[in-house]
C-alpha cells in the first residue's frame, strides 16, 4: 500500500487573513487533483478541508492578485470544485460545493456537499 505524501511541520501559525471575496463568480469551477487515501475520505464525509499549499501556482488560482506589487487583493469567488483521483484515465470525480477559502501559511478550501459523483 502506497502511504500519503508527508506535510511540511509548521512551527508558527499566520492568523486567517481578511482578504474579501470577490462578488463575480468565477465562470469555470475549481480542478483539483488528489490521492485516493484523500479523495476517500472527503467522498465518505470524515475530511470537509482540502489543503494546498501557500504557492505562487496556488496563489494565482486561488486569489485576484496586484499584477504591479504582487499583493493579493481578494479571493476568487468559486461556487464548485471538481476533485478528481489522479491522472490516469477513468479516473473517479466528484463535484463538491465550495463555502469558502482561507489562507494562513497555507489555502484551506471549506467543503460543501456532494453535488454530482462521476466514473464510480
Amino acid at each position: 500500500m502506497k502511504l500519503p505524501a508527508k506535510r511540511r511541520q509548521v512551527k508558527v501559525l499566520r492568523p486567517v487573513q481578511p482578504y474579501p471575496t470577490e462578488e463575480k463568480e468565477q465562470p469555470k469551477p475549481l480542478y483539483l487533483v488528489m490521492q485516493k487515501v484523500w479523495f476517500d475520505a472527503i467522498e465518505n464525509g470524515s475530511k470537509t478541508e482540502e489543503f494546498r499549499d501557500g504557492t505562487p501556482f496556488y496563489t494565482t488560482r486561488f486569489c485576484n492578485i496586484n499584477k504591479k506589487t504582487g499583493q493579493i487583493l481578494s479571493f476568487k469567488n468559486y461556487k464548485t470544485v471538481i476533485l478528481q483521483e489522479g491522472y490516469h484515465a477513468g479516473a473517479r470525480r466528484m463535484v463538491v460545493e465550495v463555502k469558502g477559502i482561507s489562507l494562513r501559511r497555507d489555502f484551506s478550501v471549506q467543503l460543501g456537499q456532494i453535488l454530482e459523483r462521476v466514473n464510480f
